[in-house]
């Protein structure tokens, strides 16, 4: 007797987790990249200040090292492009030295590149290097969604399985000698045909399973709206118009919802400014933080609008 031919899915749960969640963390970094703008800053500099708050959450900020002489030489090599400013940005190592309130004194810079005009030693703070941070907390800005992005993922594969048990699953009754002819319906169901020719003799090798599950998609759709609203927010980001409709929420929800962002924004706008004014006193060059994100009021409903200019 031959053997049964055994089907396995193109993806396993593992994987759309892991699709799931490439997903999620490219929108919401996409979404914090373009939350800044540094003026004085080229747009590397920029872009890997950014990078670094949301994956370590600071960078230091340093003049470049030019112990034998040699910055006009690695200027007109293309390795630096700043003309008028000296200073660099990189990653940083606590260097063991802590002051009683449990900030570093003394730091070392890391050199991935392994170039010549990275700083080889350790630097006191605030005087020979500056740390910027994004939150008050020190943490990078994905460690504060990280709980809320795995939350997010997990409805997301209830919403698969939601998805899943609302269709209509067809069970093949078969004997071994008719798999060529059952497994020419499957694709001819698979690719919507219209009419399907079955012999007599086949009819009963197909039947039709109900799941019976209850539709529950939607509430899991708005449990997941939520939880993007959620990060969005932790992140000081817009997010009115962006998942829901706004003539779906009162004024009232709207304003309630702009201050928790503003507040959020603001945190890391005026930590991140605190970290540039250091550097300033410190090293002599000034970045100015210009927020991108624009928080939309909320208008006034018609109604409303009547009643004022009939007061």
């Amino acid at each position: 007797m031959p053997k049964l031919r055994e089907f396995k899915p193109e993806f396993n749960s593992k994987d759309i987790r892991s699709k799931f969640r490439f997903f999620y963390l490219e929108k919401f970094f996409n979404k914090w990249m373009n939350k800044y703008t540094f003026e004085g800053l080229n747009y590397q500099q920029s872009h890997f200040i950014m990078k670094k708050f949301w994956s370590e959450g600071s960078v230091s900020m340093s003049k470049i090292y030019d112990a034998k002489g040699e910055l006009d030489e690695l200027m007109s090599g293309g390795l630096i492009d700043m003309k008028e400013n000296k200073v660099i940005f990189t990653s940083w190592a606590h260097a063991d030295r802590y002051n009683i309130y449990d900030f570093s004194t003394k730091v070392r810079l890391i050199n991935k590149r392994g170039v010549a005009f990275v700083n080889p030693n350790d630097l006191e703070v605030d005087k020979d290097v500056v740390i910027i941070w994004a939150q008050k907390n020190h943490k990078s800005v994905f460690s504060s969604i990280e709980a809320k992005l795995n939350e997010l993922i997990d409805i997301e594969m209830k919403i698969r399985c939601s998805r899943k048990a609302q269709s209509q699953s067809w069970q093949f009754v078969y004997s071994p000698e008719d798999f060529d002819l059952v497994k020419r319906m499957q694709k001819s169901l698979e690719n919507d045909e219209p009419y399907l020719f079955i012999p007599s003799n086949a009819v009963d090798k197909a039947k039709v399973l109900q799941s019976g599950a209850p539709y529950i998609v939607d509430k899991q759709e708005q449990e997941k709206e939520a939880i993007i609203n959620e990060i969005l927010t932790m992140m000081g980001v817009n997010n009115i118009g962006t998942t829901q409709k706004k003539e779906h929420l009162i004024v009232d929800e709207v304003n309630a919802n702009n201050e928790d962002i503003e507040e959020q924004d603001q945190a890391f706008e005026d930590e991140i400014s605190a970290g540039f004014e250091r550097g300033y006193k410190v090293l002599g060059y000034k970045v100015k933080v210009i927020d991108n994100n624009v928080i939309e009021e909320p208008e006034q409903p018609k109604e409303d609008k009547e009643d004022d200019s009939n007061a």
